[in-house]
């Protein structure tokens, strides 16, 4: 029987790796090469658990610069280049072999081949960061950029994300000073662009951007201060709502220059034009269903919502509400507290909408059942609507503010819309993930606010 505690662990095999050789470090095991291997909890961010994991189990430090995909009931195979140089591996018995020592059930031989390419630096179709080596360029890049020279240090890098397109790492020690830097890859090229636009359009609201690289779809920004989630409370999120309103302004009137960058149309005309094609996916999902635990929407009532949604686009339309950049991924990790003010990080989901989604996807951060929570929300609505005053009456400020709640999940739901057009539709994460967000969408519709709201 397994054990409970390794129910919810994923296992890693870790193919490690130095930039100074072409070999890979290996146990012997009845007289057969093994990879070590190494489990972590799930739904973690593996690369900052690997490292950690490995720091504690033979105290070195390392990065991890690829993940190879696992073949049925094998795991996954994390490639790791050792960044403490002058480790003992004999003493804690490993010993470096070739890659083509390894017999298939260690090493599949997809892997194999990877590998050999990994070693080789000739692995660009699995990204630029597929190699050893790289993070030594990416330290001299920020040296270069920023002059500082504390950030050849290897104890003051922390990974947090990998792979061979994709990387966030944090350079600096944990009181500062500090830079980050990012790499996207595909789905998520466009942050990139859209990055540098809204540094442009409002640097205020954002990381101070230090340096780009197009050839690694990389940017590093100053360490810009610390995330709401690590100390959330009203007055947080109050000083959030009026950035968010500062930042949201001066994007009025360049939302062509965000589509440019990347940004996705999410305009209330964009979002009413697709409501069938949503409702049509949200009976598909529905018909899906096999839990008993919460009744199913059936059609008739889900093309209710339809309608109302529809109503609530065409009413939103009405009032001329400024279109703006929207985040359209509010979370606290994404809000850095600076003093009385706030920035905001990982611009990924971008598009240009209603801004008022936005901030009711601001609101959701409060607590649902705190002792102050409707009091609260009041007060974020008051400072959200002062910010607006002078572009936007107050009696549409109030009216949005009825109609947002209905608009804001299916901002969520409608996303980027490739989704929509994809296999992912069929996915039972996606198709549950829809059903909850279309049970959001019920409770909004029967809010007595919305429906006044449209009556009028």
């Amino acid at each position: 029987m397994i054990p409970i505690e390794q129910l919810n662990m994923d296992e890693y095999r870790l193919a490690f790796i130095s930039s100074r050789s072409r070999m890979v470090l290996a146990k012997r095991a009845s007289k057969k090469l093994r990879l070590p291997c190494i489990s972590i909890p799930q739904r973690t961010r593996p690369a900052e658990q690997i490292t950690q994991a490995i720091l504690t189990k033979w105290n070195i430090r390392s990065v991890v610069i690829d993940f190879l995909p696992a073949a049925t009931a094998s795991p996954r195979c994390a490639v790791v280049e050792i960044r403490t140089h002058d480790w003992d591996c004999a003493q804690a018995g490993f010993e470096a072999v070739s890659i083509d020592d390894f017999d298939e059930l260690d090493l599949l031989t997809t892997h194999r081949l990877a590998l050999h390419g990994i070693l080789a630096g000739e692995n660009q179709s699995r990204g630029p960061l597929s190699r050893p080596g790289w993070i030594d360029e990416a330290i001299e890049w920020i040296q270069v950029s920023t002059g500082d020279r504390f950030v050849q240090i290897d104890k003051e890098i922390r990974q947090f994300n990998a792979g061979g397109s994709f990387a966030l790492i944090r350079f600096g020690k944990p009181e500062g000073p500090a830079y980050w830097l990012k790499a996207t890859g595909t789905p998520n090229l466009h942050e990139f662009g859209i990055t540098a636009c809204l540094t442009a359009l409002c640097p205020s609201y954002l990381p101070t951007l230090i340096a780009m690289r197009a050839d690694w779809n990389a940017w590093v920004m100053e360490d810009a201060g610390t995330t709401l989630g690590q100390q959330a409370n009203a007055l947080s999120l109050e000083y959030a709502t009026r950035s968010m309103a500062e930042l949201q302004k001066q994007t009025v009137g360049y939302t062509g220059a965000l589509r440019k960058a990347g940004a996705t149309d999410q305009r209330t005309e964009a979002l009413r034009e697709h409501v069938d094609e949503i409702i049509a996916y949200l009976e598909e999902a529905m018909d899906q269903q096999t839990s008993v635990r919460v009744p199913r929407l059936g059609p008739g009532r889900l093309r209710e919502i339809g309608n109302i949604l529809t109503d609530a686009c065409c009413a939103t339309e009405e009032l001329l509400i400024p279109e703006t950049v929207v985040h359209n991924d509010m979370n606290h990790g994404n809000i850095l507290l600076r003093e009385n003010a706030c920035v905001f990080t990982d611009w990924c989901e971008v598009s240009i909408g209603n801004p008022f989604i936005t901030f009711q996807h601001l609101l959701m951060l409060l607590p649902p059942d705190g002792d102050n929570t409707e009091a609260d929300r009041a007060n974020l609505r008051l400072v959200y609507k002062q910010r607006w005053l002078d572009i936007v009456p107050e009696n549409k400020v109030d009216k949005m503010y009825a109609l947002a709640p209905l608009l804001a999940v299916t901002a969520y739901l409608y996303g980027r819309d490739d989704w929509l057009r994809s296999q992912r539709r069929y996915e039972p994460e996606v198709q549950s993930y829809a059903r909850s967000l279309a049970r959001h969408m019920d409770r909004a519709a029967k809010n007595p606010s919305l429906l006044g709201a449209l009556c009028h």
